[in-house]
């Protein structure tokens, strides 16, 4: 596990935590006993652990703006992070404590259950930053940068385009119209101008495909065969219907750029065992001189769905955190509103 392949880098906040936590419940047990009665959030233990905890809160609320101006340097980020990982699980033990182990009123009831809600949304987040990046390693191999997902997925089309134009030509008439792509290209979010002269040229940053099986695709043809002109329409066809529409889902195109197309719920290839069976197909309709070009497609295809299941493993891994930095900012409102109705009425 992570966490103990780098125990060394988690120690010293594990132990400043349970420390605060120890210090706080023998005081709170030793000031009771010697009192004769439960030490409550207004005795001197009581002050000083709702304190420790209320500095510890505002503390995890600083790391926000921390990201604001890293440029200062002000403190390694990873011990940063360590820091905000174990001192804020510390808080609901020394909130326990600063109760006096019980919940009271309606609203500091609801201040401990809000706090309770954060430290669960926080270690949600942690176990799903452990989880999600292995699974991905170990089940995307064509993982992409996520926010240029739907560039690459334009350059997959044009590539196969470029297969298929180089096999059996340009598309043959009479079939569905294809996206205007190439228009597309020069509104990609990579898309950067570089000076060239009095003019200037445009060129397309993308995030590179991350290949992580050993085989590499290549075309290979006997060359006594060729390609027949059927295989070239059947694939063309198939290729405009199914293929392309479902690579280019989801992206954002004008209405002369791509022409009506189904939902890709309702595409034959939207799951990677119906891909594989349309393609058996697919393969079974044409010749064997077309089987490498169809398996090039087969894996466009599926370079597409496996874009799909990052995105999806993206929104896990990073969904979690609007919702804990609001129940967190609401926290520290509410715990401010705590400390000054405390200081009135004491």
């Amino acid at each position: 596990m992570l966490l103990f392949r780098k125990l060394k880098l988690h120690l010293g906040s594990i132990l400043l935590a349970v420390l605060l936590v120890l210090f706080g419940a023998v005081w709170q047990a030793a000031y009771s006993h010697s009192s004769g009665r439960m030490a409550s959030g207004s005795s001197l233990p009581g002050l000083v652990v709702g304190s420790v905890a209320a500095a510890i809160i505002l503390f995890e609320l600083l790391l926000w703006p921390r990201k604001k101006f890293r440029r200062w340097k002000l403190f390694p980020t990873k011990y940063w992070m360590v820091a905000h990982i174990w001192l804020g699980l510390a808080t609901g033990p020394l909130a326990f404590i600063h109760s006096g182990y019980r919940l009271g009123g309606t609203f500091s009831t609801s201040l401990f259950c809000l706090l309770l809600i954060v430290l669960a949304s926080g270690i949600y987040g942690w176990v799903m930053q452990i989880i999600i990046p292995k699974w991905m390693l170990g089940n995307l191999p064509y993982e992409t940068i996520a926010c240029q997902i739907d560039d690459v997925s334009v350059q997959a089309a044009l590539n196969a385009r470029r297969i298929l134009t180089v096999a059996y030509g340009p598309k043959p008439d009479g079939l569905r119209k294809l996206a205007n792509l190439d228009s597309v290209s020069a509104k990609m979010s990579g898309a950067v101008i570089i000076p060239n002269g009095p003019g200037a040229a445009k060129a397309i940053v993308i995030g590179a495909v991350q290949r992580r099986d050993s085989s590499r695709s290549r075309i290979e043809i006997d060359a006594e065969n060729e390609f027949n002109a059927d295989d070239g329409k059947e694939l063309w066809r198939q290729y405009a219907a199914v293929i392309e529409p479902f690579m280019l889902d989801g992206i954002s195109l004008s209405e002369d750029e791509l022409p009506r197309r189904k939902s890709s719920n309702q595409s034959p290839v939207r799951t990677r065992q119906k891909s594989v069976d349309w393609f058996c197909l697919l393969r079974d309709s044409c010749s064997a001189t077309a089987r490498p070009i169809v398996d090039r497609l087969e894996e466009l295809s599926v370079q597409r769905l496996q874009y799909d299941t990052q995105r999806r493993a993206q929104a896990w891994l990073h969904g979690w955190i609007a919702f804990h930095a609001s129940v967190s900012v609401l926290l520290g409102v509410l715990l401010v509103t705590h400390i000054i109705l405390a200081l009135k009425f004491t």
